[in-house]
């Protein structure tokens, strides 16, 4: 009989561990829970090759290599192809989590069962309260705000690397386009907007060693990283509205037409705009056409709305059509970016049955 068949597995991303690593493994694959647990040595130097060797040796532990570092998003994807081309079909799902200490065995193991009994995606969320390291709390801080404003739903810790995937998700994760620590906040907000909101969220208990000494998240570095998406944005928008702002003002005081110029304005920004929010911004290449008519829909809306309130403006107040613009268009950036996000540019994934 298969003693792994119908079992979840754990995935556990590792660059340069120490020997918490070697016992959170030990632990796991000796409870009996798990098919195998897969430890993905993501680059690490050579005076780790001792930890992998000891892994590798383990019952029920399997060792996959990445040559190079090549991040945490690629190492966990690496982890869910050999998940799905190695494990049993009626393996519920797969629960990651980290190789630092901070995820205890008995919480790794209570995210896995609760969200293999829901057939949810599924997180295991700290408490971050007092006490709580500095450099963490500021991440969260951060990816949490983002999220509410990329998703409009609230998740208590969208930096947790203890997550239970179902197995029908995992395709949909290993196509996420992003490999290191940008990879989790990205996945977690495509998941949400796929399920509709349906993440259940499970308290665990909140552990740091040493401070979170052992973490390779950088505060400011990564928070930036995982919110690049919406700063490539914010550029791409600055730039459009100064080359959109420069051709009505052109347009403008040399036709005195304020419908022309909204026109000419628009015309040019749109093709600088559409080219750069899909193969820079978005990175979402495919389906032109159907982008490109949602796209052309967005923005005829939103010149309808900055012109009429422009227009508005004019009537009132004659002088300040150029300032009533910058105030409609800066009310509209961010409604831009949610619906481009969500509803345009979207990227083909596999469908989350």
């Amino acid at each position: 009989m298969n003693q792994e068949a119908g079992k979840c597995w754990a995935l556990v991303p590792a660059y340069r561990p120490d020997g918490k690593l070697l016992r959170l493994a030990e632990e796991l694959a000796g409870s009996g829970s798990y098919g195998r647990v897969l430890v993905v040595d993501d680059g690490s130097p050579a005076e780790c090759a001792p930890i992998f060797e000891a892994l590798a040796g383990m019952p029920s532990v399997t060792v996959l290599r990445h040559a190079v570092n090549r991040g945490k998003g690629q190492a966990l994807k690496t982890g869910l192809n050999h998940y799905l081309l190695e494990s049993d079909p009626g393996s519920p799902g797969i629960v990651t989590c980290d190789a630092d200490g901070q995820h205890l065995p008995a919480d790794i193991g209570k995210v896995c069962a609760r969200g293999a009994e829901e057939g949810r995606f599924t997180l295991g969320v700290r408490d971050f309260g007092q006490g709580t390291p500095w450099k963490s709390l500021a991440g969260n801080v951060v990816t949490r705000v983002f999220f509410a404003l990329f998703t409009g739903l609230r998740v208590k810790d969208t930096q947790t690397g203890l997550r239970f995937i179902p197995r029908r998700m995992a395709g949909f994760f290993i196509q996420v386009p992003y490999d290191r620590f940008d990879y989790e906040f990205a996945a977690l907000i495509d998941a949400s907007s796929e399920l509709k909101g349906a993440i259940l969220q499970v308290p665990i208990e909140t552990v740091y060693i040493d401070g979170n000494a052992s973490s390779h998240y950088r505060p400011f570095r990564d928070s930036l990283t995982v919110c690049t998406v919406f700063l490539r944005f914010l550029s791409l928008s600055v730039t459009t509205a100064l080359l959109d702002y420069l051709t009505f003002i052109a347009v403008f005081y040399a036709s005195r037409e304020l419908l022309a110029s909204f026109i000419a304005a628009r015309a040019v920004s749109i093709v600088y705009n559409f080219h750069f929010a899909r193969t820079w911004v978005f990175k979402a290449r495919s389906d032109f056409l159907r982008q490109l008519a949602k796209y052309l829909g967005l923005v005829l809306l939103f010149m309808c709305i900055s012109y009429g309130f422009t227009w508005a403006v004019s009537q009132r107040l004659p002088g300040f059509e150029l300032l009533a613009k910058a105030v409609a268009e800066g009310a509209l950036f961010f409604f831009s970016f949610v619906i481009q996000r969500r509803f345009i540019m979207v990227k083909e994934k596999p469908e989350i049955s």
